[in-house]
């Protein structure tokens, strides 16, 4: 019965600290991208070459495409910092220039999916798409 208990506590440890491992070399930045954790397979699966160009292919795409969507974005946020008139205009003038930063990053990242660059497929723009910080 007593090593019974110890494997269930081992198991449950085991199972309670792999996804803190998979956290620590995802917010680890010092370590190439290409030993990051696989979105698709999991944790324990690192992401392979085809898998980081078909992001950062996509990642060009949303960028060009919801660009637009950075003026929205950007006065809402500067609304909430001022107040909604001053955020009305600052908001516009700043979401017209991350707009337009993100259509020359995503259409660059499109153009050089396929090679890793000097930053290993990572984003060129934070955060990686519009409205994505929001997600967390």
């Amino acid at each position: 019965m007593k090593r019974l208990l110890t494997m269930a506590a081992v198991l449950i440890l085991v199972l309670w600290a792999g996804p803190l491992g998979a956290e620590v070399l995802v917010l680890n930045s010092t370590q190439p991208s290409s030993l990051t954790p696989s979105i698709t397979k999991g944790p324990f699966y690192y992401q392979s070459a085809s898998e980081l160009r078909m992001r950062k292919l996509v990642r060009g795409f949303a960028n060009v495409g919801l660009s637009v969507a950075e003026i929205p974005n950007q006065i809402f946020q500067e609304a909430y910092k001022t107040s909604p008139v001053t955020g009305f205009f600052t908001g516009t003038v700043k979401g017209i220039i991350k707009g337009a930063k993100r259509i020359v990053v995503g259409a660059w990242e499109v153009l050089t999916f396929y090679h890793p660059m000097n930053n290993h497929y990572q984003p060129i723009v934070e955060p990686e798409v519009v409205f994505m910080e929001y997600l967390h």
